[in-house]
């Protein structure tokens, strides 16, 4: 070490000790905040952002410990990304009208019992990899009974594709009366 550099970094130290408490925690708070917003955005979590302060005043007057107050951060991110992806795969979707199981009158719908609606709402089938096929007239619920499965569906944390099948049957139906000269193969409809 040679001599010119030693009292450059203790005539730093002591500068940085001359500055009154108030002076230091005010640079260290406005540091702090600002390197919690970029990490906030970096990690892409705004609620994290939003309820760190609330949650450090509240830890600090509860006597929390650090990582309860980690815990309780990072908590409250997560909630908000379950409801905000919820909607966002509603809004992906594209239904024609928002419609929940909550909604549906049952009088309307033949043949189907509230014990088969409340199995199906509980999303078995997806995770069993089966299809839920409604078939029926016009005007007895099967598409207000499909958005419900599936925003439930995407509550659930699946992303959902809707599509009514007339363009399949359309396509089936030109097929048939020899309407259309290509024959399809096959008619796919998925869900992703």
């Amino acid at each position: 070490m040679t001599p010119a550099t030693a009292p450059t970094s203790q005539n730093t130290t002591t500068a940085k000790s001359d500055r009154p408490p108030e002076a230091r925690a005010a640079r260290t708070g406005r540091q702090t905040a600002a390197d919690l917003a970029f990490l906030a955005r970096a990690m892409k979590a705004p609620a994290l952002l939003d309820a760190a302060e609330r949650l450090a005043e509240r830890a600090q007057a509860e006597s929390w410990t650090h990582l309860e107050y980690l815990v309780a951060c990072l908590q409250r991110e997560v909630s908000a990304r379950d409801s905000h992806g919820g909607e966002g795969r509603i809004r992906q979707a594209r239904f024609p009208a928002i419609k929940t199981l909550e909604e549906l009158d049952l009088a309307h719908l033949r043949g189907l019992t509230r014990q088969q609606l409340a199995h199906l709402g509980t999303l078995d089938f997806i995770a069993a990899r089966e299809n839920a096929i409604f078939l029926g007239p016009p005007g007895t619920g099967k598409t207000h009974l499909a958005t419900g499965l599936a925003i439930r569906a995407c509550q659930a944390g699946h992303r959902v594709a809707f599509a009514t099948a007339c363009p399949g049957t359309t396509s089936c139906a030109e097929v048939r009366t020899g309407s259309n000269a290509e024959v399809p193969r096959r008619v796919v409809m998925s869900g992703s």
